[in-house]
């Protein structure tokens, strides 16, 4: 799972923050100061950090100074009211790797986190679900130097269900994805595709929620 860290003193933002991204399927952790996020930094291992500029203890300027010459190398978003070309640079200059003014759209934002880690080859492509690993650029179940292909709809199931670890996925959500516009989705064909996950994985990692969808355990 990827892992994000947001240092923000606006608690509401934060939690907004943390709210939307746990829903994409991130790992989150809040801290609202910069020498408590210069701590976690340290102990932790993140794969991506949004950083506000104005915090109590470091700013963020200050702390993204610090783990830069610490060789952390973690790629960071500025979440930032700071419109002058003087803190942006500094910003920059300080190692950011981009920066987003607020108030922030929430979609945006989700797309500069994508094309971030793609640039930084922090992958998306694996999962650990139970004994397994899913690569999905492969689209393979990998297990002790064994694999096993998925057809394309296995694949596209597994896609939707481990972008959402343990939540809900309504059956829409899945046949509007699954199938294209000219196919003929139904209940029956999905039941077919989940019960050979089912096989696959093992039944204690899928859940039917009776009239619902699914949701898949990790």
């Amino acid at each position: 799972m990827i892992k994000i860290l947001i240092a923000e003193d606006d608690l509401l933002f934060a939690q907004t923050l943390e709210d939307f991204l746990t829903e994409e399927g991130f790992g989150v952790d809040l801290c609202s100061d910069g020498i408590e996020a210069q701590d976690r930094c340290y102990e932790h291992h993140y794969d991506l950090l949004l950083l506000d500029i104005n915090m109590p203890g470091l700013s963020g300027l200050e702390l993204l100074e610090s783990l830069r010459k610490g060789e952390n190398k973690t790629p960071a978003i500025y979440l930032t009211s700071y419109k002058d070309k003087e803190t942006l640079l500094k910003g920059f200059e300080m190692g950011a790797d981009d920066f987003l003014k607020k108030p922030v759209d929430l979609d945006e934002l989700l797309m500069r986190i994508y094309a971030l880690l793609k640039r930084s080859h922090k992958t998306l492509q694996s999962v650990e679900i139970g004994i397994y690993t899913y690569d999905k650029e492969q689209k393979i179940l990998l297990h002790e130097q064994k694999s096993i292909p998925l057809s394309k709809k296995l694949a596209s199931l597994l896609d939707i269900l481990t972008e959402h670890p343990d939540k809900v996925v309504s059956k829409e959500q899945i046949k509007t994805r699954l199938w294209e516009w000219d196919e003929n989705p139904s209940d029956g064909a999905l039941r077919v595709y989940i019960n050979e996950l089912k096989k696959l994985l093992g039944k204690e990692h899928i859940t039917n929620i009776k009239g619902i969808g699914y949701r898949l355990a990790l």
